[in-house]
C-alpha cells in the first residue's frame, strides 16, 4: 500500500512539474526566480526564490496500521480544523471554491454536494502551490501559501486504497485560478 501512494505521487507530480508553463512557451524551470518582493512577515525585503511551488503532502496514513510515522510528522497539523476553516470561509462567501480538473468556479451547491459524497475525516492528502522567500538579512525563509486543494482517500469494498478524489481547490493572497489539471 505504501507503494501505491509513493507511486501516485511521483506520478502526479512529475505530470503537474513537467507540463506546467508560462503564457510564452517556456517551461516554469526556465523563468527568471530571484524576484525581490516584500514579505510583511519579516519586514524586510526579501528575494522571491521559487514561484509557483507545487506539490503534494499527504496528512493521513490511509493504512492504519503504519499511521505511527504521520502521527509523528504531522504531530502538529489539524487537518480537520483546516479543512472546517476553508470550507466554513466558502460557505460564508468569503472563499471561492473551484473544481481541480476542470479549474471552473463551483457553487454552494456543488461544494454541498461534494460534501455529502466525501466526508472530510477522508481528507487524506492537501496540494499545496506557494512561493517562497529569503530574508538575506535575517537569514530566514518564508512561505506563502497560494492555493489549497483537498483530496479524499478512495477505498474499494475491502478497504484497499484506490487513489484519490480531488476536493475543493481554494486561492489566498489574490492569486489568480489556475487551469484545471485536465488542461496541463
Amino acid at each position: 500500500m505504501k507503494n501505491a501512494i509513493t507511486y501516485s505521487f511521483i506520478v502526479i507530480s512529475l505530470f503537474i512539474f513537467a507540463c506546467k508553463s508560462n503564457d510564452n512557451g517556456k517551461k516554469e524551470s526556465e523563468k527568471p526566480k530571484e524576484v525581490s518582493a516584500q514579505v510583511l512577515i519579516s519586514g524586510n525585503e526579501a528575494t522571491r526564490v521559487a514561484d509557483s511551488i507545487t506539490y503534494i503532502a499527504n496528512v493521513k496514513n490511509p493504512d492504519p496500521a503504519e499511521a505511527y510515522y504521520m502521527d509523528k510528522w504531522l504531530g502538529g497539523a489539524k487537518i480537520q480544523k483546516l479543512a472546517e476553516l476553508i470550507f466554513t470561509a466558502v460557505y460564508e462567501g468569503k472563499l471561492k471554491a473551484y473544481n481541480y480538473m476542470t479549474g471552473d468556479e463551483m457553487s454552494i451547491e456543488d461544494v454541498k454536494t461534494l460534501e455529502t459524497d466525501w466526508k472530510r475525516d477522508d481528507i487524506g492528502q492537501i496540494l499545496f502551490t506557494e512561493d517562497w522567500f529569503f530574508d538575506s538579512k535575517s537569514l530566514k525563509m518564508y512561505k506563502q501559501v497560494n492555493s489549497v486543494m483537498l483530496a479524499y482517500f478512495r477505498y474499494n469494498e475491502n478497504g484497499e486504497l484506490l487513489g484519490n478524489q480531488h476536493g475543493i481547490r481554494v486561492y489566498f493572497n489574490d492569486t489568480k485560478p489556475m487551469l484545471g489539471a485536465k488542461e496541463y
